[in-house]
C-alpha cells in the first residue's frame, strides 16, 4: 500500500494508475478545512474555500498544469453546508478524484451531482447539533462558570466547545476519505437523532444551572435587581413559548429588565 502511495505515474495490469492520496495531504487539507469560511460569498457560498481545501488533492493526483487547472475549477462552484460538516463531503470527494484518476473516468459529473446531494444533509445536521444544541450549551455552562467560578470559565468554555468541534472535522474528512459515495449513508438526519437528544437534554439541565446561578447572583445585586430580573425572565419565556423566536425573546427580556429597573429605582 505505501509503495502504492508513493508511486507517482505507474499504472497497474488493468490499466489503472497506482497514483495515491497520502495521509500528509489529508492532514493539509484538515487544517485547510478551518479556513473554508475564509472566502465566504453570495454567489458559491463556501465553494471558493472548499477548493481552496481541495487543493492538496490537484497537486498529488495531476501532474499537468491543465488538469489541475480543470480540477480548481470543477471545485469552485456552489457549495452550501454547516462549516464544520464540510469535511465529510471534503473527504469523499478525495475519494472520488483519486478513483477518476486511477480508473480514468471520461465524466466527473457524478462528483459535482454527489456534492450537490450533500449540501442538505450536512447543513440540517451540522445546523442542529451545533447551533441549536452544542453552541448553546456549552454556553450556557460558560454563563453559569463565570457566574460561579470568575475568569476561568473562558478556557473551559473554549475547550468543551472546540473539542467536539475538532472531532467533527476530522473524523468527517477520515470517514469521507474511507467511504466515497457511501458516506450518504452517515448522513442521515434520523440515524443522528441520539446525537440530537442527547444534546437537548444536557442544555436543559445547563439551562436549570444557569437559571438557579442567575437567581443567587440577583439575590445577591439586592431584592429590587432579583424581582426584575426574576419578572424579565418570565416575560422571556411566555415570549418563547409563543412567539418561537430566540432573538426576539432575548431583546423582550432585555427591554424589560432595563425598564423594570428604571421604572424601581424611581
Amino acid at each position: 500500500m505505501e509503495e502504492q502511495r508513493e508511486s507517482a505515474s505507474q499504472t497497474s495490469e488493468e490499466g489503472y494508475t497506482t497514483r495515491r492520496i497520502k495521509r500528509s495531504d489529508l492532514i493539509r487539507m484538515l487544517l485547510r478545512c478551518f479556513l473554508v469560511q475564509g472566502s465566504w460569498n453570495f454567489k458559491s457560498m463556501i465553494g471558493l474555500g472548499f477548493c481552496y481545501c481541495a487543493a492538496p488533492i490537484a497537486k498529488r493526483l495531476f501532474t499537468s498544469r491543465e488538469d489541475q487547472d480543470s480540477f480548481l475549477r470543477r471545485h469552485l462552484e456552489f457549495f452550501n453546508a454547516h462549516p464544520y460538516f464540510a469535511s465529510w463531503c471534503l473527504g469523499a470527494v478525495a475519494k472520488l478524484e483519486e478513483d477518476a484518476e486511477r480508473k480514468n473516468w471520461i465524466d466527473f459529473r457524478p462528483i459535482s451531482v454527489f456534492k450537490e446531494r450533500l449540501i442538505g444533509p450536512l447543513g440540517v445536521i451540522g445546523d442542529r447539533l451545533f447551533w441549536s444544541g452544542i453552541k448553546p450549551a456549552v454556553a450556557g455552562v460558560g454563563v453559569w462558570l463565570a457566574l460561579s467560578i470568575n475568569w476561568i470559565a473562558l478556557p473551559i468554555f473554549l475547550i468543551l466547545y472546540n473539542v467536539p468541534h475538532f472531532y467533527i472535522r476530522a473524523k468527517g474528512l477520515r470517514l469521507g476519505y474511507r467511504k466515497g459515495f457511501d458516506i450518504i449513508s452517515d448522513l442521515s438526519v434520523r440515524r443522528h437523532e441520539s446525537w440530537f437528544s442527547t444534546v437537548e437534554i444536557i442544555g436543559s439541565l445547563v439551562a436549570g444551572l444557569c437559571i438557579s446561578s442567575s437567581v443567587h447572583w440577583a439575590h445577591r445585586q439586592g431584592s429590587v435587581f432579583a424581582i426584575s430580573f426574576l419578572l424579565s425572565v418570565a416575560i422571556a419565556v411566555i415570549f418563547l413559548h409563543y412567539k418561537k423566536s430566540v432573538n426576539l425573546a432575548l431583546l423582550v427580556a432585555t427591554a424589560a429588565a432595563i425598564a423594570l429597573g428604571i421604572a424601581w429605582q424611581q
